[in-house]
């Protein structure tokens, strides 16, 4: 019996416009089960999303880096897991600097910031609608902070392979994780930080079992997530190599996928 639900959010439980539908939003209260989000979000790219859900409860960001309860308005972290500060400023200036014209995100525990607004910056913007701060990298990296996500957004596909190449040859001995999640994203947190690390806590902390726990993924970063839970539900917009992770395939994004497979297939288990 399913006792806990945990869900990716862009292109999962949101659709393309990086909305919820009404769908959803019914299908999730009507289950009466705890509904975690599990995101390569930052916790405020996630809060509009907890609140129109209204979700009480603890939800993983930054990909497993940060874990946190919302409760009464109210944030309180359980888990946290940095990147190396050194690391991080190092791996930054060199990108910036072979790759001067490409979108660069660096997340600490309350900012989105950037130094070069791209298209595919303004893009983001436009989804999760959460302001970014437009820095000096150099500047930045002169006081020592607790960064949790580095990512690098390209839309061309050419360049974003170089880009993922020459980041996997230069840092593969760091203690990094590289994931590409979405079009043309490269997201990096630490090598501890992954969704199955919120998804052990919460389990560990509630006292479930594997069989008790349910996930909806569509992206290479679910992955950990599906392998976790005892049952996995991948989108219809993932790609097939997704799908091979799947004891569920539902309905796309857009969709309304995930509210499809809570009628169709979680409440039959």
């Amino acid at each position: 019996m399913i006792k806990h639900l945990f869900s990716d959010m862009d292109g999962t439980v949101l659709n393309s416009k990086g909305e919820i539908s009404e769908a959803n939003i019914n299908a999730i209260k009507k289950s009466e089960l705890p509904f975690t989000l599990v995101s390569a979000r930052s916790p405020q790219k996630m809060e509009s999303i907890i609140n129109t859900l209204g979700i009480d409860g603890i939800h993983v960001s930054f990909n497993g880096a940060l874990i946190f309860e919302k409760k009464n308005n109210k944030k309180k972290i359980l888990y946290r897991q940095p990147l190396d500060f050194s690391v991080a400023k190092n791996l930054i200036l060199d990108i910036r600097d072979k790759f001067p014209n490409t979108g660069i995100s660096l997340y600490d525990e309350l900012n989105w910031n950037i130094d070069l607004e791209t298209d595919a910056v303004v893009g983001e913007y436009n989804i999760v609608k959460v302001a970014y701060n437009i820095i000096d990298f150099k500047e930045y990296f002169k006081e020592e902070k607790e960064i949790y996500k580095v990512s690098f957004i390209e839309y061309d596909n050419e360049l974003f392979e170089k880009i993922l190449d020459y980041v996997k040859k230069q840092y593969s001995n760091e203690e990094l994780t590289f994931q590409r999640s979405l079009n043309g994203y490269l997201e990096i947190t630490h090598l501890k930080a992954k969704k199955s690390k919120g998804i052990e806590f919460i389990s560990n902390l509630e006292k479930l079992t594997k069989k008790e726990l349910a996930a909806f993924g569509d992206g290479q970063n679910d992955i950990p997530m599906l392998e976790t839970v005892g049952y996995s539900v991948v989108m219809g917009n993932a790609t097939d190599d997704m799908k091979k992770y799947a004891d569920y395939v539902t309905k796309s994004n857009n969709e309304d996928g995930v509210a499809y497979a809570i009628d169709n297939f979680i409440k039959n288990i």
